[in-house]
């Protein structure tokens, strides 16, 4: 049996994103009916981050008569932020039962990505009243931003989501903080120290900052930065997002983790390579988007069969006849990444 050629994979799976483009809201709106809660959860948790892409873009040519051996179709290669964003269901201990996976390439909409995981939040969250929405970013005031307003405006439903800061970002600032306050040896027990009264003691943030003020060492300069005057910013931008220990005890998660994974997943794996680089919003799978943002795709986590579906019908009536079907996976190994 002859296998399709990369030309004939490529070309239907840009015709596939072209034409799935055009009835993706009716695609999602099934989608999100469709979602299925896995046994025992009883929250979840949405989150969004960023990572730089390498992607090709055309330099304009000089004026005049280009010189022997000038490249034909001259580019440059500039770094773009590709978005990406997760929903995951968690258990009373906040442990993570399965995740949703979401993804946008450079020049995709941001803002559209929030609101797609906020209209899932909403049709989770009305068809299963009491889940609690747990609202998890780094520092990056523009994704606090975006996704407040997301939730706000496409998930009414969604009742006081609570809003945390990663718990592991803090850590990394204030590890680096310990070893200019108390020095290399007992920088270790001090950390830890730090840890165990954020995850245990409510208001322990501000009780660290002031620590971190009457050390008298903000402005002390370690290795290229400042590292007590980094972890005070990060403290006093954020405080208000760091109820860790409030979080814990309603069996909340407090880390960014599932986005950070589905960054490396959905995009460092696959487009972070030697030499490679990128045009448009053509994403390095099969089957290929059209255009930024325009193609749903699967993974691995929680949706039922039905979805698996609906997401292909539009893909169906474009494969040729003669090539092998791909079977569905089973119910327990789907999620939705929207690329």
């Amino acid at each position: 049996m002859l296998h399709y050629c990369r030309a004939s994979f490529e070309r239907v799976g840009h015709e596939v994103g072209a034409l799935y483009g055009g009835q993706r809201p009716r695609v999602e709106a099934a989608l999100a009916r469709k979602l299925r809660v896995p046994r025992g959860t009883r929250g979840v948790s949405v989150s969004m981050d960023r990572v730089a892409v390498p992607m090709e873009e055309p330099k304009r040519r000089r004026v005049g008569r280009p010189r022997k051996g000038a490249a034909t179709r001259p580019v440059d290669v500039v770094w773009r932020m590709a978005y990406a964003a997760c929903l995951t269901f968690h258990d009373a201990h906040g442990e993570a039962l399965g995740t949703l996976r979401y993804g946008r390439m450079p020049r995709g909409e941001a803002r559209g990505l929030a609101e797609r995981l906020a209209r899932d939040v909403q049709a989770l969250v009305s068809r299963r009243r009491g889940l609690y929405v747990a609202v998890l970013t780094d520092g990056a005031p523009e994704l606090h931003a975006l996704l407040d307003e997301a939730l706000a405006t496409h998930a009414p439903s969604a009742k006081k989501p609570v809003r945390l800061v990663d718990f592991w970002h803090l850590m990394e600032k204030l590890g680096s903080a310990a070893r200019v306050v108390a020095g290399e040896e007992k920088a270790s027990a001090l950390r830890e120290k730090w840890k165990l009264s954020l995850l245990n003691m409510p208001g322990a943030a501000w009780a660290i900052a002031m620590a971190l003020h009457a050390s008298g060492k903000r402005h002390a300069v370690l290795g290229d930065g400042q590292p007590v005057h980094e972890a005070l910013t990060y403290l006093e931008n954020h405080g208000e997002r760091m109820h860790y220990a409030e979080a814990r005890a309603r069996g909340l998660p407090i880390g960014s983790g599932n986005v950070e994974a589905t960054c490396k997943s959905l995009v460092t794996l696959r487009m972070k390579r030697p030499g490679a680089r990128w045009e448009g919003g053509v994403w390095p799978a099969h089957p290929g988007p059209a255009r930024p943002g325009a193609l749903g795709a699967v993974g691995r986590g929680h949706a039922p069969h039905a979805c698996t579906a609906e997401g292909r019908g539009a893909a169906r009536s474009m494969i040729r006849m003669g090539a092998t079907p791909v079977e569905p996976h089973t119910a327990t190994d789907l999620c939705v990444c929207q690329f």
